[in-house]
This record gives C-alpha cells, sequence and structure tokens, in this order.
C-alpha cells in the first residue's frame, strides 16, 4: 500500500512539473487559441507553490526527484520575478526631474453603495486627493451634477487640463486622465469596442513630452452569486460545485479571449508612442499574462522595480492577484511605489514617483 500512495505522488508531481512549465507559455500563447494556457497562467503562484513543497518533500526524503521541481521552478525564475517584487525597501534616491502618476479603479465612486459605506465615494475622492499625484488615471470613473467629483479633482490640482472618455445627459464616465501640467494634445486608442477602454493625453512637463495612457481592459465580470459560491466551495455538493466552477470558468475564458483583442490593438500603440510614456490601469489580468507580457513590452512596471512582495490590487476572492499597473519608458526611473490598502473600491489605488 505504502508504494502504491509513493508511485501515486511520483505521478503527481510529475503533473504538477508540466502544469507549472505549461503556465510559463501564457505570456506567450493568445488565450483564445488556447484558452487553457492562459487558466494555468492565472493558476500561476498556486502551481509554483505546489511544485516548492513536492522539492522540500524529495529532500526530506533524500530521493532525486527534487531534481525535477528545483529545475522546473529555476526554468521559470523570470516569472516568478514578474509576479513577486524583492526590492529593499530602505533605498531611497532623490529624484531630478520627477512626476507622480496615479492609477485607481474608482467603482463609479461606490455609486451603488458596494461598500456598504455611507459615504464611500467621497472616501475614495480623499484618497485621491491626499495622494495629491500630478497625474490622475481613473477608470471605471462617474461624475455628475449631484456626485461632481470632475470639479473637485480638478480643484485640489488646481488646474483644467483633463480628459473623460464618455458624456451623456447623465453626466461623465468610463476612463479619465486628470493632469496637474497642460494637456497638449489628446485622443482614444480604437479596438473594436467602446471608446472608453484605451484614452490619451500628451501632457507638457517643463521641455518634456509625455504620453499617458488610462487603460481598462474586459473584466471577468463575476456576478455576486458567482462570489457567493466561491466562499461556499468547500462545501461538500460535488454537483453544485462542478457547476459554480464550469459558470465561473467559461465567463474567464470569455474575458480572456476579448482581452486578448483589445491588447492586440492597445499594445502597438503603445510601442509606437512618439514621446515618453507612462501606462496606468486596471487590465484585469496577473503579470503572469498575454495581456500583461503583451502591454508592457519593454517598458519599466514600477511595482518591479520598487515594490516589495505580490503587491495585489483587487480586494475580493482573489487575494494574490495584482491587476493593476503603472508602466513607464525605459528612459525614466522609478523612485518610488505605494500601494493604498482602503477598500472603498473593489481595487487598491497605485502611486508612483517617477523620474525623467
Amino acid at each position: 500500500m505504502r508504494k502504491f500512495f509513493f508511485k501515486i505522488a511520483v505521478i503527481l508531481n510529475y503533473i504538477f512539473a508540466v502544469l507549472l512549465l505549461f503556465s510559463y507559455l501564457s505570456v506567450y500563447i493568445r488565450p483564445d487559441s488556447i484558452p487553457f494556457i492562459a487558466l494555468l497562467g492565472l493558476l500561476f503562484p498556486f502551481l509554483l507553490l505546489i511544485n516548492f513543497v513536492f522539492m522540500i518533500i524529495r529532500i526530506w526524503q533524500k530521493k532525486k526527484l527534487f531534481l525535477l521541481s528545483l529545475i522546473v521552478i529555476l526554468l521559470g525564475f523570470y516569472r516568478i520575478t514578474d509576479f513577486y517584487a524583492f526590492n529593499n525597501k530602505e533605498v531611497v534616491t532623490t529624484p531630478v526631474n520627477p512626476l507622480k502618476a496615479m492609477s485607481y479603479n474608482v467603482r463609479l465612486f461606490d455609486l451603488y453603495k458596494w461598500s456598504g459605506e455611507d459615504k464611500g465615494g467621497e472616501k475614495i475622492f480623499e484618497i485621491i486627493k491626499d495622494e495629491n499625484a500630478d497625474v490622475i488615471c481613473l477608470q471605471e470613473f462617474f461624475s455628475n451634477t449631484k456626485h461632481n467629483y470632475q470639479d473637485k479633482i480638478i480643484e485640489f490640482q488646481k488646474t483644467k487640463d483633463y480628459l473623460i472618455s464618455s458624456k451623456d445627459k447623465s453626466g461623465y464616465s468610463g476612463n479619465a486622465i486628470f493632469s496637474r501640467y497642460p494637456i497638449v494634445s489628446s485622443g482614444y486608442v480604437n479596438i473594436g469596442s467602446i471608446k472608453q477602454k484605451c484614452i490619451y493625453a500628451d501632457i507638457l512637463k517643463g521641455k518634456d513630452t509625455i504620453r499617458v495612457y488610462s487603460i481598462h481592459l474586459a473584466s471577468i465580470r463575476l456576478s455576486g452569486d458567482d462570489y457567493e459560491f466561491l466562499k461556499r466551495l468547500k462545501n461538500n455538493d460535488q454537483h453544485d460545485n462542478i457547476e459554480g466552477v464550469k459558470g465561473i470558468g467559461s465567463k474567464m475564458i470569455q474575458a480572456y479571449k476579448i482581452r486578448a483583442r483589445e491588447v492586440d490593438a492597445v499594445a502597438p500603440h503603445i510601442k509606437n508612442s512618439p514621446y515618453k510614456t507612462i501606462v496606468c490601469g486596471d487590465f484585469n489580468d496577473t503579470p503572469i499574462s498575454y495581456s500583461y507580457k503583451k502591454i508592457k513590452g519593454e517598458l519599466k512596471d514600477v511595482f518591479i522595480e520598487s515594490g516589495f512582495g505580490i503587491g495585489n490590487t483587487y480586494t475580493k476572492s482573489l487575494p494574490l492577484f495584482r491587476i493593476d499597473y503603472i508602466l513607464h519608458s525605459k528612459e525614466m526611473k522609478t523612485i518610488s511605489y505605494k500601494r493604498i490598502k482602503q477598500d472603498y473600491s473593489d481595487h487598491y489605488a497605485i502611486a508612483a514617483v517617477i523620474d525623467f
């Protein structure tokens, strides 16, 4: 019996090693061609942990099989450094020509009281105000005559330079960019969908023109029932569990396919920017994904440059997922990175000081 369980453990060791290897490929393979690979990319941290546990067990057992997990982990070390930042927090650099950028999915300023707070929208605004960033990129922005966050931001920034992706009789919505410096030109990237997905503004800071993007890629659109299912996943109803997993998996695959099309339109536009570039946004994808890899290209990730740990930015039932980003051209330097852990929205705000 002992030999039987040992053989099962060895088979599982090989299976999880292969799955981890395939997860590395998720950054290169379009999700609409092989959706399964994209899902493995999402599971990367769990697959990595399982292989690490197998390695420790094999070392304790003095079995050469530990080399399997060790080699697989080392082959993907460059992916680990995308997922986990190893910076020394005590390192401080004095910037020469700094600009502070902020990115925040504000979830309509808690318009429908999702947070359970009486004044959730005001608290979200206070987070923005306290950071006092030079450039503020917001996703799921909303402002109207009753909830006039547009004018409030303009007032404390002491500027009238801003860009909002959509306006109708109900007010402003979509993506927004507010700048303390003059916006000399602006536009949106046509991704075959609504304009709200990606907007950009060319900002004049001294003699430098910087192009700033605010991006919001397709979300999975999990329902309240889906989140409740994730909380109840430990129950013993196998039928309900299977149906729940299938439903969420179907939504995830559909979102992956949409994001692949969006990214294939946005990434070339960013790459061909005539100016130094800052990209802010909610990608709805982890660093081990086609979306992140394609948009990042040669850009630097402020979290990888100055952050520490996993740096998750989603506040719901997915605690290991960093899906909000600030990227910048390699000619710039990240001075500092900050994540504001207040959950009035379903995303944490992030901010960075970038030096030219």
